[in-house]
């Protein structure tokens, strides 16, 4: 069996603190990546031991700035920078003046901040033995500082003299093929050079930096290792590489790097599961100009594809500014027609007008959201049915009507919105002309993370096999959930939910699933031999990772009732389709790859389509619009035409945009012969139903309190999926919680491979169900949480 070993520490970060990754037996892995909260905000190992006065000083100061006290931080980050000097610690003091620039620029003070980085490089060149070596080289660490501050100042020269300076040294001194150092340098480098003007030069720059990048994934992957920030760093230098193509009018070109800057994770995981059908050709590669026509074609569908642009923040990179905290500079926007016809068009947002951000909260409030499950505080919307929603209208005229003279103008003609960021959190179908006519009511709207996951959606239509039954759950016996500091609570039962679930039911002829018999495990179960999954019930939403966003089921012996998204994406499933009639179910959080969270959950599982909603619904226009939905597939409409039909038909009623307007169809719209047709339940008995076997992949065993978790796919075995995470359970608790999951799970730990140190370990386990090893490494990265990656070997 060959297996990547990695044999001392390795000091994984969380993604919001800057550190090394560093095996020190090995000249291969001396640096192999670095990711950073900040550009100028390194942490030594020092900072790894117990917590020294100078050590919680620094920590302190940046806790105070990251909580926007700029003027204490700065106080508490001299006394660190004083104590610092008096004590000859010369590591430290570099350490306490570089936050320290940074809590000064963030204040406002560039100059200030301009000045603490001059001294620093002068410093560090000063004390070239003790400062300017490994773990990272502090000098480059000061030339990109200093050229943060001058790009900030708009001072793109002098940046660009610094960058290719601080560039110069990574070369000569820089040797590691996993390194991202010199990646980093030259996508400032074409970012500078691109706002200075200098298109071609730009080009060349970000090009490279792209393919180093690239270079240090496949580097991390062929060594077994997540390679986690490089595609989020590449996903962040394809926008400017979009804008450097449109400055030279090579607007189709621009459209091809903006599908390569989306879903690769979602996608690669999607393929990786599709592709052992010898029915479908599944290409894992973003698609090309001729395949996007090819897609718009099939789908018979206007896809609109929108990519958000940022201003530039050195020390603030944008996957780690959760897209809020960096003000849009503009929206490139293009056009796809079923007939290949490819229109671009471009918008400028006004610097004084609100944040992006803003735009999408401000009308999502103004709609006045509320009802099922935890529901939300929001503006109240006005009575009268005709008022024109300024909010509404605002975002409107920003994403719609730069393209609306080449929208189709048949209603039945579809259109398919490719958002970005929180354009993901956009009710397209509320949207308000100057009319005051809502979107919906003028086109029939579905929605797909990308162009490319549109396309392995509709493949995931041809493999739908013969499931007929239906499952429709409602009101199940709550779970308990603990809110934050307060015991368990159970969750409040929801009978308008009961009474929806059980319309639906005898809609299709068959039984709803309420109260006990709605457990995690029945359901589950079920679900596999479904061909429509109705799930009415709470929706738990969570932001921070995604994938421990969950659907509230009826607990029983051996689980909490939580039907998590990561363990739905290990499910295998066979529906056509999937409607979360739940609270916030197409929410999660936003990331390069899209949203992580239930919908991306459910079409990872198998599932062509998924209706989610994007806000807490309320019961009756709920009920109305989900019969009225189904009504329509029963009478023949396509699965998009379905929801429209019943926006439409559900207004008239109820005409408030949140009371109708918070479904969205994401993926396939079209519906096989067999949709219309389906009656009864998923199952033929009760007992078939507690003797059927749940088909799924791995699912990897998680402690509490965890942070930072990704998901990506295996690279060695099609379909499974590796992940990492950071804990803040010591060493010592970790090893025993994974003997203990694993063993009780029936796998067998390999001791010969067993390496347990101070601060990292590393444990083997055979016996999986896809019969290859599970490698666990876990590191201590810093005194309150450790890291942690989980992936399968080859035998």
């Amino acid at each position: 069996m060959k297996l990547k070993i990695i044999a001392s520490t390795v000091l994984l970060t969380s993604l919001w603190v800057t550190a090394t990754v560093k095996a020190e037996n090995s000249k291969q892995f001396q640096r192999l990546s670095e990711t950073y909260e900040c550009q100028t905000c390194y942490l030594t190992t020092n900072s790894f031991k117990q917590l020294s006065q100078l050590d919680a000083l620094i920590q302190s100061g940046i806790q105070q700035r990251r909580a926007g006290n700029y003027q204490q931080s700065i106080s508490t980050l001299e006394q660190a920078l004083k104590l610092a000097h008096q004590s000859g610690n010369l590591d430290g003091e570099w350490q306490a003046r570089t936050f320290l620039a940074l809590s000064y620029k963030l204040s406002g003070n560039l100059q200030k901040a301009a000045e603490l980085h001059e001294y620093n490089l002068a410093f560090v060149r000063q004390h070239p033995n003790e400062l300017a070596s490994e773990p990272f080289n502090r000098e480059t660490a000061s030339l990109e500082a200093l050229g943060g501050i001058y790009s900030s100042q708009k001072n793109y020269a002098k940046a660009i003299e610094l960058l290719k300076e601080a560039l110069a040294i990574v070369e000569a001194k820089d040797k590691n093929i996993g390194s991202l150092s010199k990646a980093k340098i030259l996508e400032k480098l074409g970012v500078n050079l691109f706002l200075l003007g200098n298109i071609k030069e730009a080009e060349k720059f970000l090009s490279a930096a792209f393919d180093a990048y690239e270079k240090a994934r496949l580097f991390r992957l062929n060594a077994g290792m997540p390679a986690i920030g490089e595609y989020e760093f590449q996903v962040a230098l394809l926008r400017w590489q979009q804008q450097v193509f449109v400055a030279q009018n090579r607007t189709e070109e621009a459209l091809e790097l903006a599908e390569r800057g989306r879903s690769h994770a979602f996608a690669g995981l999607l393929a990786s599961r599709l592709v052992n059908d010898p029915k479908l050709q599944v290409n894992v590669d973003s698609p090309n100009l001729d395949r996007i026509k090819q897609i718009a074609k099939a789908q018979n569908s206007t896809l609109v594809e929108y990519t958000v642009t940022y201003e530039y923040d050195p020390d603030l990179p944008l996957q780690f500014s959760n897209y809020k905290d960096i003000r849009a500079t503009g929206l490139l926007i293009w056009a796809i027609e079923p007939t290949g016809k490819i229109t671009f068009r471009q918008v400028k947002l006004d610097r004084n007008n609100a944040l992006l951000a803003d735009l999408v909260q401000n009308a999502r409030e103004s709609i006045g959201v509320r009802g099922r499950g935890v529901a939300v505080t929001a503006t109240a919307a006005p009575d009268n049915p005709s008022f024109v929603n300024p909010k509404l209208k605002q975002l409107y005229q920003t994403l719609i009507e730069p393209i609306a003279d080449i929208l189709p103008k048949n209603p039945s003609d579809r259109i398919t919105f490719i958002p970005q960021d929180l354009l993901f959190l956009v009710p397209f179908v509320a949207l308000q002309d100057n009319a005051g006519k809502y979107l919906i009511e003028k086109h029939t709207i579905l929605t797909a993370p990308s162009i490319q996951i549109l396309d392995l959606t509709h493949q995931q239509q041809q493999r739908i096999q013969d499931a007929k039954g239906v499952l429709v759950v409602g009101n199940p016996t709550m779970p308990s959930l603990a809110p934050a500091g307060r015991p368990p609570e159970q969750l409040p039962s929801l009978p308008g939910a009961e009474r929806e679930a059980k319309a639906i039911a005898q809609l299709f002829n068959s039984q709803a699933i309420i109260g006990n018999s709605a457990s995690k495990l029945a359901v589950e179960q079920r679900m596999s031999q479904a061909r429509i999954i109705h799930l009415a019930t709470h929706g738990i939403l969570d932001d921070e990772a995604g994938v421990f966003s969950s659907l509230a089921l009826a607990p029983s012996t051996g689980d909490n009732g939580f039907l998590t998204a990561r363990e739905i994406i290990a499910l295998k499933l066979n529906a056509e389709l999937v409607v979360l009639s739940a609270c916030d179910t197409g929410k999660g959080k936003i990331t390069g790859d899209g949203v992580v969270g239930l919908s991306r959950s459910f079409i990872s599982a198998g599932i062509p389509s998924v209706i989610v909603s994007l806000w807490s619904i309320p019961d009756s226009p709920t009920a109305e619009l989900m019969m009225t939905f189904y009504q329509n597939l029963r009478n023949g409409l396509d699965k998009a035409q379905a929801l429209r039909s019943a926006m439409l038909q559900t207004m008239k009623q109820f005409p408030k945009p949140k009371d109708w307007a918070a479904f969205t169809l994401i993926g396939e719209a079209d519906s096989s012969k067999t949709l219309a047709t389906i009656m009864g339940d998923s199952s033929s008995s009760s007992s078939n139903t507690t003797q059927a076997t749940v088909s799924r992949y791995t699912v990897f065993p998680l402690p509490d309190n965890i942070k930072n978790y990704t998901e990506f796919p295996s690279s060695l075995i099609q379909g499974e999926v590796d992940v990492f995470f950071s804990s803040n359970l010591s060493i010592e608790e970790l090893i025993k919680f994974y003997r203990q999951a694993f063993t009780q799970k029936g796998l067998t730990e390999r001791s010969t491979l067993t390496r347990i140190e101070a601060n990292n370990f590393q444990l083997v386990f055979d016996g999986s169900p896809n019969g290859h090893p599970i490698t666990i490494q876990g590191s201590s990265a810093a005194t309150d949480y450790r890291t942690v990656s989980i992936r399968f070997e080859r035998n």
